[in-house]
Order: structure tokens, then C-alpha cells, then sequence
């Protein structure tokens, strides 16, 4: 009896012993997930935040651009304003000089009858017609003869008819159907883009990387 009651005890001491073992095995195997799952968790926090960070540069620098650039085209249009507003100066001036040309008496009447022979060989017909400002009108009409006799081999008639202009000629051929409008907003209206280039860039020769200007 006795040696059964000790065999029983023997028996629950070892079921207890494996139950104590079994336990601390799962207790470790659970403290291992535990950290497992833990160190799981920071990394994935860590991949977050660092995406996050990531993130966060990409845009700061994508907005870092996009006012640096904004301020670049800030830039560009306010040169490009000066630059444009230096010109229409100049040619502001240019006009001014053209204004004051027929002051010169001598130069003035070089000037005018190398303009009526160009428009009278661009016509090229026997007979023209000469539109001259008022002053002109007034200050050539006594020496027309001697004037176009200078300028062409063509019988050009002066119109009593004036023009609205600084100085130079318009001329017009008999049957009517060519004009050379060689007065001095004419040739500046014919030639302004190409005086606006010239101007541009003689003003910004030393600045590299400038284009043809689009105004006017």
C-alpha cells in the first residue's frame, strides 16, 4: 500500500515537474514572440518614420523649388520688362532724332533726296507723285525741279496734298497703284522689328544667353 501511495506521489510530482517545465517553455517561447513582435513593431515604426521624414524632404525640397523657380520667372519677366522698356526708350529717342533732322538744312536735304531716289527706282515709272509734310511742302516746292533732277531721270509732280509726318517723301505712282511710303514713320514702321534686334542687342551684347526680344 505504502509502496503504491509512493508510486502515486512519485507520479503527480513528475506530472507537476513537466507541467512547471512546460510552462516555463511556454512562458520564454511567448517572451521571445513578446520580443519578436516588439522589435517587429519598432522596425516598422522606424520604416514609418523614416518614410515620413523621407517624405516630408521630398516635398520641402519639391517647394523649395517651385519658389525658387517662381522667383526665377519673377526675375526673368522683371529683366525682360527693363530690358524691353530700354528699348522703346531708344527708339523713343531714335524718333526724337528723326524729329529733329529737317532742323539741319544741309543734312536734312542729303538725307531726303537719297530717300526720294530709292523710292523713285523701287516705282520705276515716268511719272510719279511726291506727298511731302507741310514744312517740306513749303521749303522745297521753289527747288522741286532742281531736287528730283538730283535724286532720279523720272518726272516726279509735288502734290498739294501734305502728309502727316516728321520728314521724308511719299510716293506715288501715276496709274495709282504703288506706294513708297518713304517718310519717316514709314521707314521706322517697315523696319521696327529689325531696329528693336539691333537695339537689343547692342544694349545687352554682354549678356550671354539673350534672345531675339517678342514685343511689340
Amino acid at each position: 500500500m505504502n509502496n503504491q501511495t509512493d508510486q502515486v506521489s512519485m507520479l503527480k510530482q513528475a506530472m507537476l515537474e513537466r507541467a512547471r517545465k512546460l510552462a516555463n517553455e511556454h512562458i520564454a517561447q511567448g517572451n521571445i514572440s513578446r520580443q519578436n513582435i516588439m522589435q517587429d513593431a519598432r522596425e516598422k515604426i522606424q520604416l514609418m518614420e523614416q518614410k515620413e521624414l523621407l517624405t516630408a524632404k521630398v516635398l520641402a525640397e519639391r517647394e523649395f523649388l517651385r519658389t525658387v523657380q517662381a522667383s526665377e520667372i519673377h526675375m526673368q519677366a522683371e529683366m525682360d520688362r527693363n530690358r524691353w522698356g530700354m528699348v522703346l526708350v531708344v527708339m523713343e529717342r531714335l524718333n526724337g532724332y528723326l524729329a529733329g533732322l529737317p532742323q539741319d538744312k544741309t543734312q536734312y536735304r542729303a538725307v531726303f533726296i537719297k530717300l526720294l531716289k530709292q523710292a523713285s527706282e523701287l516705282i520705276a515709272q515716268e511719272q510719279m507723285t511726291a506727298f511731302l509734310n507741310k514744312p517740306d511742302h513749303k521749303n522745297f516746292s521753289a527747288q522741286w525741279k532742281n531736287i528730283t533732277s538730283e535724286a532720279t531721270r523720272f518726272t516726279i509732280t509735288l502734290s498739294d496734298e501734305t502728309t502727316d509726318s516728321h520728314g521724308g517723301v511719299r510716293l506715288l505712282s501715276a496709274d495709282g497703284t504703288v506706294m513708297v511710303d518713304n517718310t519717316f514713320e514709314g521707314l521706322v514702321s517697315r523696319q521696327e522689328k529689325e531696329l528693336q534686334k539691333i537695339i537689343f542687342e547692342r544694349l545687352f551684347a554682354s549678356v550671354s544667353g539673350t534672345g531675339v526680344i517678342s514685343h511689340g
